[in-house]
């Protein structure tokens, strides 16, 4: 094993087992003990080189638990939500340019200070600011004065539902604030760094000329996104549609788009390698080209992730030595994860390195498969085993995080990727010369068809039948034993050696029983839940793989754009194939109408739901009892109808009676469910 590989994965594990332990008293006596170990293992290393004493293994293993101890004392906790005083104020300055969104503009902030008990105190603390788009646009380094009090971010409220919290949290962020016009004001002082105001400054003059030299809207969004990796003007459907066609990948700025750039400057270049001055010269322009269009998208995290990494590749080429690639690799890894742990949990650094791993590692052997003497076939047959091999590598990745897995990316991907790699030199080509009159309208059209064009392959892939696979689902655990095998067979072709293909078989067994265990396991389900979702009702009631959804008609819209993001994944989860709609308006079995509300029978189980005030009391007769909109407002006239029965409240009830209903559950000890507090009901029958 590649010895930087080796102290990357122990490194890795440090972070991975330092986040994962709850934060607690006896962290801060293991973190005492790990800084005293690194500094003994320094000091045993230094002996042992400057004596050349110690066996291989002996020197192998004290370096592994050294990466493994630093790697625990990099990584920071994420599992407990900081105290924020009760301010009444706080001044905070702006860390990125605001991102549009379709009410509001989104960006983060850093408090510097806030003032509580009526004196302003020091602070440091991150916040998400959600600012009312009536409001005024505040600009990277703006010093913001702000009325009122963060609020810690919301857990996912339904199973399986998108973490959001977690996500800030691995970006130090634990609070968010909604503000109105009146509630903020701009100082007019500006604490932003000159480097980061000038690349933004650059993204923003890139942004409006674009804007200029692109004039249809969907062409200029995937421009947008390709060139500066902004997406704020993309549409949820076009989205989907790159998403189905595998090439989402291009929409985000990344190794991706860095790879193009330094592949064409070579080819161009290609004449001056042949001296050794030549080569350093060539090396040179690509590096100055590939930190300036870090510049052009604002230095966005991922390009400087990717633009780091291969400037270690391109440094480590003129060594001339095949293992500096494996090593250029894991070494970028090693770095990028020294200066920020969490980016371990990042999806696109996952994604990023796991498509290089593939190409590196597995993309030479696919391409020995087919030899040809035509020119065009063989690079055509290249750039299908490039995509086959980063689509194999990411799949368990993309499955876990996204649950579906696009069907014919190996259809979609050579058109994709030459009009990708078309689209960007074109591009920088004619915001260079935006300011020429008539060769900028030129070249504005000719980045319009190409555009154009890409997005009709996407668009005409995602409308083949099946175009995408979807509920599919992957535990933490199947996605290791998947990159175990993977791992395993990698090894019998390198070295040719059955223990390899035996270790392989032994793990696809285990991934085998384990899928044979979860199908037994959802095909025996039977369940109801009365889902979390914004001012609207929805159940779901769940026998094996089938699913009856009862919901308003607001969420059952065609577009699916509630369903996706607030059912979607836990269906995959539980592995429901198939799924019948039923408005909740609708009197249809297994709905029965009531005076005030309706009634459902379902597997010897009854589900009433009240949505008008009942005069007299209630007899038990139901196993489960829904409060929406808002039929009842006092828990006086609740406890009159229903006595001590337990009762759910769901969103479609006013916020503020819930609010007053919940103060006085607790008072009196009630057992009465409130899904706004407590997230997404479930009774497994």
């Amino acid at each position: 094993m590649n010895v930087l590989l080796r102290y990357t994965l122990a490194f890795v594990w440090g972070i991975l087992l330092h986040t994962a332990l709850p934060a607690h008293r006896f962290m801060f006596i293991i973190d005492q003990w790990l800084l005293g170990w690194v500094g003994f293992s320094v000091s045993t290393l230094l002996l042992l080189l400057l004596f050349r004493r110690g066996g291989r293994y002996g020197l192998g293993t004290l370096m592994l638990l050294l990466f493994f101890s630093l790697g625990w004392l990099r990584a920071p906790s994420t599992d407990t939500v900081p105290d924020m005083p009760q301010v009444t104020a706080y001044e905070a300055v702006v860390l990125a340019p605001p991102e549009t969104r379709a009410k509001s503009f989104k960006t983060e902030v850093e408090v510097r200070r806030g003032k509580w008990n009526g004196a302003w105190h020091p602070m440091q603390e991150k916040v998400l600011l959600y600012i009312d788009k009536n409001a005024v646009k505040p600009r990277y380094g703006d010093v913001l004065l702000i009325r009122g009090q963060p609020r810690p971010v919301d857990p996912p409220m339904n199973p399986a539902q998108f973490d959001y919290r977690t996500f800030l949290s691995r970006k130090q962020i634990y609070h968010q604030h909604y503000l109105k016009p009146t509630e903020f004001v701009l100082t007019g002082q500006s604490q932003g760094v000159w480097y980061k105001q000038w690349a933004y400054s650059v993204s923003e003059w890139s942004d409006a000329a674009l804007r200029r030299l692109v004039v249809l809207d969907r062409e200029y969004a995937v421009a947008k996104a390709m060139v500066l990796g902004l997406r704020d003007e993309m549409d949820s459907e076009l989205v989907q549609s790159y998403a189905a066609a595998g090439a989402v990948h291009v929409l985000s700025v990344s190794g991706f788009h860095i790879a193009i750039f330094i592949s064409l400057l070579t080819l161009l270049l290609k004449k001056a390698n042949k001296s050794r001055y030549g080569r350093g010269f060539s090396l040179v322009i690509i590096l100055l080209t590939m930190w300036f269009y870090a510049v052009l998208t604002g230095l966005s995290a991922p390009v400087i992730r990717s633009a780091l990494m291969f400037t270690i590749f391109l440094l480590a080429e003129p060594f001339q030595r095949k293992k500096n690639k494996a090593n250029a690799l894991f070494g970028s890894a090693l770095i990028l994860l020294a200066l920020d742990p969490l980016l371990l949990y990042s999806v696109s650094f996952q994604l990023s390195y796991a498509a290089l791993g593939g190409i590196l590692f597995i993309q030479p052997t696919l391409y020995q498969i087919i030899t040809g003497k035509n020119w065009l076939l063989d690079k055509a047959w290249e750039l299908t085993t490039v995509a086959i091999a980063a689509q194999l590598v990411t799949f368990p990745i993309a499955v876990y995080y996204f649950y579906q897995f696009p069907s014919y990316f190996l259809f979609a991907n050579p058109f994709v990727t030459l009009l990708s790699t078309a689209m960007l030199p074109v591009a920088i080509v004619a915001l260079t010369f935006s300011w020429v009159p008539f060769f900028a309208d030129v070249l504005g059209w000719l980045l319009t068809m190409i555009t154009w064009a890409l997005n009709k392959v996407v668009v005409w892939t995602d409308a083949l039948p099946f175009s995408k696979l979807e509920g599919l689902s992957l535990s933490v655990g199947e996605v290791g034993l998947i990159y175990g095998i993977m791992a395993l067979l990698l090894g019998l072709v390198y070295y040719r050696e059955i223990r390899w293909g035996w270790g392989a078989l032994l793990l696809s067994g285990m991934l085998c029983t384990l899928q044979l265990r979860e199908t037994q396991h959802f095909q025996h389900q039977k369940l109801v839940v009365v889902h979390a979702v914004s001012h609207q009702t929805a159940l779901s009631f769940i026998q094996g793989n089938n699913a009856l959804l009862l919901a308003d008609s607001a969420f059952l819209k065609p577009n699916g754009s509630p369903f996706n993001f607030f059912l979607k994944n836990f269906y995959a989860e539980r592995a429901i194939r198939y799924v019948h709609h039923n408005p909740i308006g609708r009197a249809m079995p297994p709905i029965k109408q009531l005076p005030f509300g309706k009634l459902i029978v379902w597997q010897g189980n009854r589900f009433l739901l009240v949505e008008q005030p009942i005069r007299q009391a209630m007899p038990p007769v139901a196993d489960y009892i829904v409060i929406r909109n808002s039929a009842f407002r006092t828990a006086a006239h609740l406890l009159t109808v229903f006595g001590t029965q337990k009762l759910i409240f769901d969103h479609s009830n006013k916020h503020y009676l819930l609010e007053t209903l919940q103060q006085e559950a607790e008072t009196l000890g009630l057992p009465w469910y409130f899904i706004p507090k407590k997230g997404a009901f479930l009774a497994f029958l």
